[in-house]
């Protein structure tokens, strides 16, 4: 299936044009899961790269669930961009497409990350909770992620703390614990995170924050990503060393599949991914 695009509406951009920021959302079997959460986030990144929309933000949802009715997609990716004219103004640009999860055997075995060299720009130049659109630091990250032959990247700040990947948030298990380190450290809020801290609180898991070096990498029980299209996704092994068993382990999967659980409960899906009646 081919994908659907609604065509950005603006004049041509001017060179201010790299200070657009965007949203990623995911769809499951027809419905875009937690909507209002995405758009108070792009709000917040709107506000800080001072752009503004020529339409209230319930109206751009509106629109975002129309791209993905008119796609025919159930499973999909949602994505919006917003870049500016001279005036700071932006005219959304949508674009709906069917979902790439990760093999099932990157979700069977786990997948290889390495912390590379490229830095984020820190919080007191940029607030990488903004998701805005110049992203040349994930792209050299990626690229020196694939000349070590890994899956992914993970950044440190200048003092040497990890914080995140470059799409992805990360944690790690250590004695039945969720550990992460905190947002001021430089890491996007992540909306699929959140949801996994509440369905660790249904199983009881605590969750920590704290700044992680790789020395907790090394040491931890178990790792993983998470992100929108990734849910959650079993590191088993950073910079050459083996986490834990070097296996996707049980709290990994326990959560993921809580993760997926809150899905369906929240979107009213039945256990095949079908929506339920109301």
């Amino acid at each position: 299936m081919l994908p659907v695009a609604e065509p950005p509406q603006w004049a041509l951009p001017d060179l201010h044009s790299p200070s657009g920021c965007f949203e990623t959302m995911r769809a499951y079997a027809g419905r875009i899961f937690r909507l209002p959460q995405h758009l108070e986030r792009l709000q917040a990144s709107m506000v800080y790269v001072h752009i503004r929309l020529e339409e209230p933000l319930p109206q751009l949802g509106r629109r975002l669930v129309r791209a993905l009715e008119a796609s025919g997609c159930r499973e999909a990716v949602v994505r919006v961009a917003l870049i500016p004219d001279a005036r700071r103004v932006a005219a959304p640009s949508i674009v709906v497409q069917p979902v790439q999860l990760p093999t099932p055997q990157q979700y069977a075995r786990g997948i290889r990350v390495a912390v590379v060299p490229t830095k984020r720009f820190p919080v007191s130049q940029i607030d990488p909770q903004s998701k805005f659109s110049c992203r040349l630091g994930s792209v050299m990250a990626v690229m020196e992620a694939q000349l070590r032959g890994v899956d992914e990247a993970i950044f440190e700040d200048l003092m040497g703390y990890v914080t995140e990947s470059t799409a992805s948030n990360l944690g790690v298990i250590k004695d039945g614990a969720l550990l992460a380190s905190p947002r001021w450290v430089g890491l996007l809020g992540g909306i699929t995170w959140q949801t996994l801290t509440e369905a660790a609180a249904g199983l009881k898991m605590p969750v920590r924050e704290a700044p992680l070096t790789r020395h907790d990498l090394y040491n931890a029980d178990e790792a993983f990503l998470s992100s929108t299209i990734k849910e959650v996704l079993a590191v088993t092994m950073i910079d050459g060393r083996r986490i834990g068993t070097g296996k996707p382990g049980p709290h990994t999967r326990r959560l993921h599949q809580a993760f997926r659980a809150l899905v369906r409960k929240e979107l009213k899906l039945k256990a095949g991914g079908r929506r339920g009646r109301r």
